[in-house]
């Protein structure tokens, strides 16, 4: 058990440099069997339930995983109608994604900071947190059980600062982060998954409103369940 976990495991400090490419393999030359539909849902039946202990948060540093954050005790239910379902996701510590460069005193980083205060201080939680979930082909089988995909909606919260009540939306990476299944006679039922905030809109959904590299460093959440 503990050394299938650490096989994972070691995949998290690397997912910042590596994003797992999901439409190169849907697409390749392999013979690789895409599900059936009534496979597809055997796979997910499988695979429900409720799991979870640590979601660990993490923010971009050049090319290393920085944690910052950890929340203990902390499930995520699975359906088998590939929804994954956080229940009060704490959007208050995705703070760390706001960054303010050392000296800048401009009216866009003051604008900014305000912001990362307000999501801070907020202890603002979404009631659900949802993402999708599925086994794209066979070479997402492995000799514990799967791999999958996941793709985590995106979340709207509103925040007031600097006098003004704002909607807030924060978007993860849909580039194919991968989650791990697996379960046999010799170790527990394992549901664990990776999560990344690739950017954030102020006020209205769309590129134009997203805070600039400048300002903005990936967040990575990983959900494990040691």
């Amino acid at each position: 058990s503990r050394g299938l976990g650490d096989v994972y495991k070691r995949q998290i400090v690397t997912l910042f440099v590596a994003t797992f490419a999901l439409s190169s393999c849907l697409n390749d030359d392999n013979d690789y069997k895409v599900p059936t539909k009534e496979e597809q849902a055997s796979y997910q039946k499988l695979m429900a339930g409720t799991y979870g202990s640590v979601v660990r948060f993490y923010y971009q540093n050049y090319n290393n995983a920085v944690k910052y954050d950890s929340i203990k005790h902390y499930s995520w239910n699975v359906t088998a109608d590939s929804t994954i379902t956080m229940r009060d996701f704490p959007v208050c510590k995705l703070d760390s994604a706001i960054f303010i460069p050392k000296n800048d005193n401009s009216n866009r980083a003051q604008e900014l900071a305000a912001l990362r205060t307000a999501i801070h201080e907020s202890q603002s939680t979404v009631k659900e947190f949802t993402s999708k979930y599925f086994v794209p082909n066979t070479s997402y089988q492995h000799q514990y059980g799967y791999k999958f995909a996941v793709f985590p909606k995106t979340i709207k919260q509103s925040f007031f600062y600097n006098g003004k009540a704002h909607d807030v939306y924060f978007i993860f990476d849909l580039a194919g982060y991968i989650g791990t299944y697996a379960s046999n006679n010799f170790i527990d039922k394992m549901f664990e998954y990776n999560m990344v905030l690739s950017g954030i809109c102020v006020d209205e959904y769309k590129e134009s409103n997203l805070i600039s590299d400048i300002y903005f460093r990936q967040v990575l959440m990983t959900c494990t369940t040691k």
